[in-house]
């Protein structure tokens, strides 16, 4: 079992390294369908048979990698780790599916999608600081392409700027593992990169403090939390459709899951005394970008924007230093990974089909094209928290953990629930229901639009079903996070 999850990271890049050599379209699209399939039902195979009652990570493999650097290959999986990698699989099948019309480069795009998926499956399975940060900066090179090559007008802009946004926060996070590896050395005289070791030592708060600082900033790029947040909207709006289901389904994680694994652990009286600093930056993220979001009318800066204000609720409740809280962070990972991915894949259907992202060309879409208007309203539903669906359970662990030791800020946060509401509703109606701006020429083109093809709905289905059963059940996934709760809160 414990080769399962290092076939399940590097499968895809097999794959890739097929797909490059072999350079025939339908093998590509097929190869990269089955191997997402395939990777997917091994992360539920792990997902299915973790233990939430010990402590510490399973299915772990270790091998020494560069002996004399104290650098080694060591991935293993807590329950936030395999609740994201079972998540990510899943985003990855739906992209796949969601390309399989796709008809420039075709090798290419499929290439690069398959090396993204190891980097980010590797990203979060890494238990040695060396091979996390390469995981961390090799996804940055195929989303990078995926931007630039197959995005919209400004496509080579948005990717510059993704580039040296996320590449200048990592620099901060090199910096930042450098000075844990040199400080461990000048106490133990022992060189290593390896995760657990590291969890052992009990730095000096000052050395915490400036450290955090390090780490916090390479992961406040890639949440991204605000002021730091301007590169995202661009890429979203510029990219393809399966590269904004991704990005925003599983990059955005990358920057939560940093500080629950890394933060929080490794500097605990740090962690405390950034908590204001945190909170003020969440809420602004929360009430400012849901703000932006109502102005919008191009529906993929709109969803763009909703995106920032939930990964504030994350950080929220990350730092909130509640067990229920920090379930409910994680929990909203998995969530907005879900809600996030479907939102962005009705906005690229309408593209696809319209060829245009802003309202005031939309309107009146529900009638001519009623399956999609289904599936919009429920992944929008999902988006903001209704009783039912995966995003009310983590809101409502957030804001109960919250309100435990700061009331004050919970109630603030609350308000950002308010506003999402307002603006998913706002743009549904502009672009389903809308007729009466429309011209005769404009109701006559929708008059033959395509609905829904068979794997524009599977791709639907399986995300919104994930989204039905993780708010109906989500007993079992709850105890899976809290094995990391527990954990990093000392329980």
């Amino acid at each position: 079992m414990e080769g399962l999850l290092s076939l399940a990271i590097f499968l895809p890049l097999a794959g890739a390294v097929a797909v490059a050599i072999i350079r025939q379209e339908k093998f590509s699209k097929l190869l990269s369908l089955a191997i997402s399939v395939v990777v997917f039902l091994i992360t539920l195979y792990l997902f299915l048979n973790f233990d939430w009652n010990r402590s510490g990570f399973q299915f772990v493999s270790k091998y020494d990698w560069v002996p004399s650097l104290g650098i080694s290959y060591h991935v293993g999986l807590d329950g936030m780790a395999v609740s994201l990698l079972l998540m990510t699989a899943l985003i990855f099948v739906v992209a796949f599916l969601w390309s399989l019309k796709v008809e420039d480069r075709p090798n290419l795009y499929f290439a690069l999608f398959l090396a993204l998926e190891t980097a980010c499956l590797g990203v979060f399975s890494a238990l040695d600081f060396f091979l996390f940060y390469l995981f961390w900066e090799g996804m940055l090179i195929p989303m990078y392409f995926i931007i630039g090559l197959w995005g919209h007008d400004r496509k080579v802009y948005a990717a510059n700027k993704f580039f040296v946004y996320t590449f200048f926060g990592s620099i901060f996070l090199l910096l930042g593992i450098a000075s844990l590896v040199v400080y461990a050395y000048l106490m133990t005289g022992k060189l290593s990169f390896d995760y657990t070791f590291h969890l052992g030592f009990s730095y000096p708060v000052l050395f915490q403090l400036v450290v955090f600082l390090l780490f916090g900033l390479g992961f406040a790029v890639k949440v991204p939390m605000w002021p730091v947040h301007t590169w995202l909207p661009d890429a979203h709006v510029e990219a393809p459709t399966a590269g904004s289901v991704v990005l925003a389904a599983v990059l955005l994680k990358m920057g939560t899951f940093g500080f629950v694994r890394y933060s929080l652990p490794l500097f605990p009286e740090a962690s405390k005394y950034y908590i204001p600093l945190i909170f003020f930056l969440s809420l602004v993220a929360i009430i400012y970008t849901a703000m932006m979001a109502i102005a919008q009318t191009h529906i993929k800066r709109l969803i763009a924007y909703s995106s920032i204000s939930h990964m504030g609720v994350v950080t929220l409740g990350t730092f909130a230093f509640d067990l229920n809280a920090l379930n409910g962070a994680i929990y909203m990972m998995v969530a907005h990974g879900l809600s996030s991915a479907a939102l962005f894949m009705s906005a690229g259907f309408i593209y696809d089909r319209i060829h245009s992202y802003h309202m005031d060309d939309l309107g009146g879409l529900a009638r001519y094209v009623p399956k999609l208007a289904v599936m919009f309203m429920l992944s929008g539903l999902a988006g903001i928290g209704f009783p039912g669906l995966a995003g009310f359970v983590a809101e409502f662990l957030v804001f109960l953990g919250t309100y435990k030791n700061f009331p004050l800020w919970a109630f603030i946060a609350g308000s950002g629930v308010v506003l999402s509401a307002a603006y998913f509703l706002y743009m549904y109606k502009r672009v389903m229901f809308e007729e009466e701006t429309l011209s005769e020429y404009r109701l006559e083109k929708w008059r033959h639009l395509k609905d829904l093809e068979l794997h524009h709905m599977l791709s639907f289905i399986l995300i919104i079903v994930s989204a039905f059963l993780l708010g109906l059940y989500p007993y079992p996934f709850v105890k899976i996070m809290e094995q990391t709760s527990k954990y990093v809160l000392g329980g």
